[in-house]
């Protein structure tokens, strides 16, 4: 098995046997031809410290499985490991060793050409090396919210079992680095920023390292499964303006309804806006402050507010952010509201008491079936 759990063929072992023999004779003439018979050894260790990052990557068993999902800029999840700007540094390592090799011919001294296969080692493992821990390294979320807003940063609490860049693709946020020990488990905390409402289940990054020396970074994306939903409410939109009555309190307020049918639920202080039938004079009397009855409603009736949303996905998101102000103004002038959304297993008519609870139905609402069907309709 493989460090993934999938299951290793025997063309796999085959494939890398013969890429290992054939980088560790291609470094014996390399080494031969460029410094001398006697840097043969250091050929062959630079040949195979060349070819096992490449039968990494040519028969790793996830080949087959080519993720097909692309980001939102269209970019395609990499599954396998693979060089980031990788140009300069190898540019420069070869012009490097050009040039020794140059020197070493010169001058026929054995040290020179010991000495340059040396460093044409330490350049090759610079550049390869770090695609072995990139290819092993594993990363799991433990924590995360359950509620989030689009556009806001969200941190996820996540584990890497060894120093690695973490940098989130899908959502987008901050670059990440895990650092400590070599071994071993360590936390870090990632920023992603969902840019749309929705329900996130996982999220993709990037893991990526440059050890040991630090020359070319090497990386893959992973997808991360969160231990809980994360809900994206929309960003709050412009609801049309709310309507003013008078209240029985002086001046100009929202109106806000008694709950004459509902149950106490107990004694508070008065806030600015409580109705002066709802004030309790005996505990007025005891404490020195207004004192208010609480009642399990905060209002009446309820309002029944009814969200359609298009099909068309920046619409939808428009819409959601409007239908969000307009609960929440409801909600801010102590009105119930019930709020009937299309979700993927149904219709939904349940109310909602504050921000989260109407943002959660949100982030799960969906274009309602017949919405879809004229929008195909129009298109044909």
């Amino acid at each position: 098995m493989s460090a993934d759990g999938a299951r290793i063929t025997p063309l796999f072992g085959i494939t890398a046997a013969v890429v290992g023999i054939v980088a560790g004779t291609g470094g014996v003439l390399v080494a031969r031809a460029a410094f001398g018979p006697g840097t043969a050894p250091v050929g062959a260790a630079l040949g195979l410290t060349v070819g096992i990052p490449v039968s990494l990557w040519s028969t790793s068993a996830r080949r087959t499985r080519r993720a097909r999902r692309r980001l939102p800029g269209g970019r395609r999840v990499r599954t396998r490991v693979h060089a980031v700007a990788w140009f300069g540094p190898v540019a420069g390592s070869i012009l490097t060793v050009l040039a020794w090799s140059g020197v070493a011919h010169s001058s026929g001294s054995g040290l020179v050409q010991a000495i340059g296969a040396l460093l044409a080692a330490v350049l090759a493992t610079g550049i390869v090396a770090p695609a072995v821990p990139a290819h092993r390294a594993r990363v799991r979320c433990i924590s995360s919210p359950s509620d989030g807003s689009a556009g806001t940063p969200v941190g996820l609490e996540m584990e890497a079992d060894r120093p690695v860049r973490i940098r989130p693709l899908d959502p987008p946020g901050a670059d990440a680095t895990a650092s400590g020990r070599v071994r071993g488990a360590r936390r870090v905390t990632v920023d992603v920023v969902p840019g749309h409402r929705g329900v996130l289940e996982a999220v993709t990054v990037q893991i990526a390292s440059s050890a040991p020396f630090g020359m070319v970074w090497w990386a893959r994306d992973v997808t991360v499964a969160l231990p809980r939903a994360l809900h994206v409410a929309p960003r709050p939109g412009t609801a049309d303006p709310v309507p003013r009555g008078s209240d029985d309190t002086e001046g100009d307020a929202l109106r806000r309804l008694a709950s004459p049918s509902g149950e106490t639920r107990g004694i508070r202080p008065y806030r600015q806006g409580d109705l002066r039938r709802t004030i309790h004079w005996p505990a007025s009397a005891h404490t020195g402050t207004i004192m208010v009855n609480e009642s399990e409603l905060p209002g009446g009736d309820p309002v029944v507010v009814e969200v359609t949303l298009p099909p068309d996905e920046a619409e939808a998101e428009h819409e959601a952010g409007r239908m969000l102000a307009v609960v929440t103004g409801f909600l801010d002038r102590g009105i119930p509201v019930l709020l009937a959304t299309r979700e993927v297993g149904g219709s939904v008519t349940l109310p909602v008491t504050d921000r989260v609870s109407a943002g959660r139905r949100l982030a799960r609402a969906v274009a309602a079936p017949a919405v879809l069907e004229e929008a195909g309709a129009e298109k044909a």
